[in-house]
């Protein structure tokens, strides 16, 4: 196992980033889409991964994508010399004058941006014109991606144009919007011949329709399922980030004991809780709710009560356990998504914060 490094504290709760997996994943990516360039995004620090510990561990990918000039330009200040796609483009003339200084490719995703460059001179730039297929969110209107192209196509420093959209609802395959979407990207500027990209990790692992002449995973480098009701497993994908911590104590109770803040669990028998070295201030997500496993020699342990800042109390009772023992928040022994999942929430949010957060070793 390799592994990324950030920093270090004396706090028991550390993350592990595994190189190995980020390589293994990114080569499912090409066996998913083996006949499609990939663009591996690495916005927000990589999903809280870390941003430059990634970049080189993903240096197979074709591109990477980040979603705003600042993080492009610290990763060329790193040294990164890759193609770099920036998919909210610029904001402003300084945000434009980092593109070209830094050689970053801008997604083009509203008519004034495009405005912009018809009027500049003396510079290049690559430029990807981003349509709205039915995200609603980022992109220009279907009805008017031909202005806006035409646009892009007449200006003097607009080097080459390639299109992407953004699917919706690639969580479930199934979903009708998925096939509207895809047709409405390959139909749309019929007559130009411009590489496309809509494919993002749900569409990447289960409509191979979507991988055009590019691919952008995200969620699945990382280890994370991106579709609803399949494990990352079933789509071979190892896990990334490894939360671990240790059993701070062991506490005896009796039945009728509340557990925590509030009150809010108590025990129904004479029972061992455990106390985990490991809460929100480490990164863990503090509205886990009671339930919530982590993983102690071989066993899930439900959370008991509510998380908070430094620790976090668990239901030992079946589990042989001793103070010191190591104690996995998610990672090999157990699924990020299955936390995510107990939590109410998605692995996105929660490997951000955690990586963002937490002592990486």
């Amino acid at each position: 196992m390799t592994h990324g490094s950030s920093r270090r504290s004396d706090r028991a709760a550390r993350i592990r980033i595994d190189g190995d997996a980020l390589r293994h994943n990114l080569a499912r990516v090409r066996r998913y889409a083996p006949s499609s360039q990939v663009m591996a995004v690495i916005k927000a620090n990589a999903y809280g991964h870390g941003v430059l510990s990634a970049a080189r561990y993903l240096d197979d990918a074709d591109a990477f994508a980040v979603a705003v000039p600042a993080e492009a330009v610290m990763l060329r200040q790193a040294g990164i010399s890759k193609t770099l796609v920036v998919l909210q483009g610029f904001a402003d003339q300084e945000e434009l004058d980092d593109c070209v200084e830094h050689d970053l490719q801008a997604v083009i995703h509203q008519q004034w941006q495009a405005d912009m460059l018809s009027k500049a001179s003396g510079f290049e730039i690559d430029t990807w014109l981003k349509i709205d297929t039915g995200m609603h969110r980022l992109g220009v209107p279907l009805q008017a991606a031909d202005i806006t192209y035409r646009c892009l196509a007449s200006s003097a420093v607009v080097r080459n144009i390639r299109l992407m959209s953004h699917f919706a609802n690639a969580d479930h395959p199934d979903n009708t919007l998925n096939n509207n979407q895809l047709e409405n990207i390959i139909n749309v500027l019929s007559g130009v011949s411009a590489e496309r990209s809509i494919a993002n990790s749900g569409a990447i692992t289960s409509i191979a329709a979507s991988h055009l002449q590019w691919v952008r995973p995200g969620i699945m480098l990382y280890g994370s399922s991106p579709l609803v009701g399949t494990g990352a497993g079933e789509l071979g994908l190892e896990p990334v980030m490894q939360f671990e911590t240790r059993l701070l104590a062991i506490q005896q109770f009796r039945k009728g004991d509340a557990i925590g803040y509030g009150s809010t669990w108590q025990c129904p028998e004479d029972m061992p809780v455990g106390v985990v070295a490991a809460g929100y201030g480490d990164g863990y997500p503090r509205h886990a709710p009671s339930g919530t496993p982590v993983w102690i020699n071989d066993r899930l342990c439900p959370i008991v009560g509510r998380v908070s800042m430094d620790s976090l109390s668990v239901d030992l009772r079946g589990v042989e356990a001793s103070h010191g023992d190591r104690v996995v928040l998610w990672g090999r022994e157990l699924p990020v998504d299955t936390v995510a999942e107990h939590a109410g929430t998605i692995a996105y949010e929660i490997l951000c914060h955690a990586g963002n957060t937490a002592n990486l070793i």
